[in-house]
């Protein structure tokens, strides 16, 4: 399987104006963020293309939460290769890992298109829909609230940022808003606004649903900047800090990882989509080099244990990516 290679969204000027002095914007090539050397240091790294320093531009607060993390470099023994071989047979775990260079699918398990409940993995489609609806622009309070959203996961930013994602600032508005950036990248299968949303013919319409293939194409157009303000949300993403009792763990030290994490437990109020009788979400969505190659990995999960997913995640990075000492499944054949 590969990801589409043309953009979704119509074909917008490729040079964007730098505001004044309330926001920023950006140079939007469709091509990689080719910027983006995990060699640099961390003032370099967080510059964008057009030279805005993300960390100065946000201020003190920013500044201190715009720091790229590594991996947890924890041994991965035959006890967590054992795990992985059963994580992988089971139905309350899917995946996707891909090469974002290609958009080449490198492993997904049999259920990766289901829909499983995101958490706050979801969170990175509001900041995309607001960048989005912004040109690429956005200004340093907006810059402030997106930062705590996705590093450290914050819900009442998330809350405030999908309410401006819309027309006239109310949660109804800003969950459309979110539900059409979905259906313009041509996602399928995927409602990625928070809450309930209420439709024009009054019905109402249960958000915070994804799957691995979907996130996954997700990630492959931010990496390739294919909506404006991309470069924005891959460079807060680089700071995430939730992930480290999850992908982040069983990740060699010497690697750079970054994404959203999600996690909630709770009743399953849609169990129309959702075939789970509970919620017991922990998700993970990743995105890493190695050997100057980028890769994503997509895991939801609802097993209700952060460590299935390290342990899968774990697993996947040494079985495809050769990462250390390489793990096999006995009963898994390579063709």
């Amino acid at each position: 399987m590969k990801f589409a290679n043309e953009p979704h969204w119509q074909h917008l000027p490729f040079i964007f104006c730098v505001a004044l002095s309330l926001s920023i914007s950006l140079l939007l090539p469709l091509a990689s963020i080719a910027a983006d050397d995990p060699a640099m240091d961390e003032e370099q790294f967080f510059t964008l293309s057009n030279g805005t320093n993300l960390r100065s531009f946000g201020g003190p607060e920013v500044r201190k939460l715009l720091s790229r993390q590594k991996g947890g470099g924890v041994s991965f023994g035959a006890k967590q290769e054992k795990q992985y071989c059963r994580l992988k047979k089971s139905a309350q775990i899917q995946w996707c890992l891909s090469d974002l260079e290609t958009g080449d699918v490198i492993s997904s398990s049999p259920n990766a298109g289901d829909v499983f409940f995101g958490a706050s993995a979801s969170k990175v489609f509001v900041a995309a829909t607001l960048l989005d609806k912004q040109n690429g622009e956005i200004s340093k309070k907006q810059l402030i609230l997106m930062t705590r959203m996705i590093v450290r996961s914050s819900n009442p930013a998330w809350k405030e940022l999908q309410c401006q994602c819309g027309t006239d600032g109310s949660d109804d508005a800003g969950r459309q808003a979110v539900h059409a950036f979905i259906q313009k990248m041509g996602y399928e299968n995927l409602r990625a606004f928070q809450g309930w949303m209420t439709r024009p013919d009054g019905s109402k319409l249960h958000g915070n649903e994804l799957n691995s293939l979907d996130v996954a194409q997700f990630l492959f157009d931010t990496y390739h900047n294919r909506y404006p303000g991309a470069e924005i949300l891959w460079k807060i993403m680089q700071g995430t800090r939730t992930g480290s009792k999850k992908i982040n763990k069983y990740t060699p030290s010497s690697i750079y990882i970054a994404g959203k994490t999600g996690t909630y437990h709770g009743p399953n109020e849609s169990k129309a989509t959702i075939k789970h009788a509970a919620i017991k979400a922990r998700n993970h969505i990743a995105v890493f080099n190695i050997n100057g190659k980028y890769y994503s990995l997509t895991i939801l999960s609802n097993t209700g244990k952060d460590e299935d997913v390290a342990v899968l995640g774990g697993g996947l990075m040494r079985e495809y990516l050769g990462v250390e000492k390489s793990v096999q499944c006995p009963d898994e054949k390579k063709e």
